[in-house]
């Protein structure tokens, strides 16, 4: 490659027409948006981040919520279950012992 076709090792090519002033304050500009734009990204993102975790944590205490009450629920259809058949038997021993007494 020759030397005199990269204008970077070149020292009397200048690559751009304007002030510098204004190169350093546009590039300082465009910088500081970008760093800003993605900053604010990752805040973004790093909030979104915490609603899932949140969300994730909720929803697993409100499944094994769930999870609890059902069988609490089968625990206690079960018990009703034997209570009705405690009162049917009692009832149909009731029935049975109608003897009359003398």
């Amino acid at each position: 490659m020759d030397s005199h076709d990269d204008p970077t090792l070149d020292p009397t090519a200048t690559p751009y027409k304007s002030r510098p002033g204004a190169l350093v304050w546009f590039f300082r500009k465009s910088r500081d948006g970008w760093k800003r734009k993605y900053r604010d990204l990752k805040a973004t993102v790093k909030g979104l981040q915490n609603r899932i975790a949140d969300l994730t944590k909720s929803r697993a205490q409100w499944r094994a919520k769930a999870e609890q009450a059902g069988q609490r629920l089968g625990d206690l259809e079960a018990e009703n279950a034997q209570l009705r058949a405690r009162i049917a038997a009692a009832e149909e021993e009731k029935k049975t012992d109608h003897r009359p007494v003398r």
